[in-house]
């Protein structure tokens, strides 16, 4: 099964305040009891821009509607386990957001699921916020609630806390860096490879690839998606496209250039059966043949018994 791996959830990042900067520091510096870490990400910075997650959450609460004093927030957990560069093994992944506007938090529903790509939570001014941005959260483990710590902020409480570089990995065809606040991202991992590699079968249409480092993409051509760096070793290809100088080989998953530098081909080897030639029944000169060799030999072996037969005749009359 192909790793998932935690994506940094906004198009553009624009993080205006570090967890270590301003406000977000009695979140945790010195408190005695609960603590996570913020930090804000402003997006653009022009209006209001979305949540876009790529991966897919539930909601798995909401916060300052009806009532509820508390700055509009949710809580989201990761429908599926992903790979997070704070750890090796995969974990289920909460974030929690918080400023959205009123008319935006009201059109999602506690248990609604948001699919990787949608767009609805928007950034906001709710709570004490001078301009639109997110008060971002992101956790691991159990939750204990949203509570007010010893330095008197309210955090959302886990059982760990991670900084933005620690839950998200960078995704080099979706995310835009305006200000990463000099956090350390990393980029999704390629080095694991894209594809299914086989055994050597000349009945198969197949390529090698022979570099570590050759892109595989969504469609034939530079400009399509990279998925990854395609696995080293040998693939079957069920098609071939010309697209911006190269061949593009199709290997199950995406596709990739070819060269020779890059690649062995291995086209499937043809199978030729040679043709009959025509037989004339009618054609009886073969068989004259045998029948003329026949006659000769059998003729030979006759001579050769009468002269037997006359030996023995004057041998008796002697």
């Amino acid at each position: 099964m192909k790793k998932e791996y935690a994506i940094y959830p906004f198009r553009y990042m624009n993080i205006t305040q570090r967890h270590d900067q301003g406000n977000h520091l009695p979140h945790w510096q010195n408190a005695t009891n609960y603590s996570d870490k913020p930090w804000d990400e402003a997006c653009q910075d022009e209006g209001r821009s979305y949540f876009e997650p790529q991966n897919d959450f539930e909601i798995e609460q909401i916060l300052g509607l009806n009532g509820d004093t508390t700055t509009n927030s949710v809580r989201l957990k990761s429908v599926n386990k992903l790979y997070l560069p704070y750890k090796k093994e995969p974990e289920y992944l909460y974030l929690t957001l918080t400023h959205m506007n009123e008319d935006n938090l009201q059109q999602v529903y506690k248990g609604q699921i948001l699919k990787k790509g949608t767009k609805i939570l928007m950034e906001g001014t709710d709570g004490y916020a001078t301009g639109n941005h997110f008060h971002t959260t992101a956790n691991i483990g159990k939750y204990y609630g949203l509570l007010q710590n010893s330095n008197g902020s309210w955090c959302f409480v886990y059982e760990k806390s991670l900084l933005p570089n620690e839950a998200f990995y960078l995704d080099q065809n979706f995310n835009n860096i305006i200000y990463s606040r000099e956090y350390a991202f990393q980029t999704v991992p390629q080095n694991e490879g894209v594809g299914e590699i086989v055994s050597r079968n000349e009945n198969e249409n197949q390529i090698e690839v022979i570099i570590p480092e050759l892109y595989c993409r969504s469609e034939a051509g530079l400009n399509g998606k990279i998925l990854g760096f395609a696995k080293q070793g040998i693939h079957n290809y069920t098609d071939k496209k010309n697209v911006d100088g190269y061949d593009w080989y199709y290997i199950g998953t995406g596709f990739i250039a070819y060269n020779p530098s890059w690649c062995i081909l291995y086209p499937k080897k043809e199978i030729t059966v040679d043709p009959i030639p025509d037989q004339d029944i009618n054609d009886n000169s073969n068989i004259d043949e045998i029948v003329d060799d026949t006659n000769g030999k059998t003729n030979k072996i006759i001579e050769i018994i009468k002269k037997i037969i006359a030996m023995i005749k004057n041998m008796i009359q002697k």
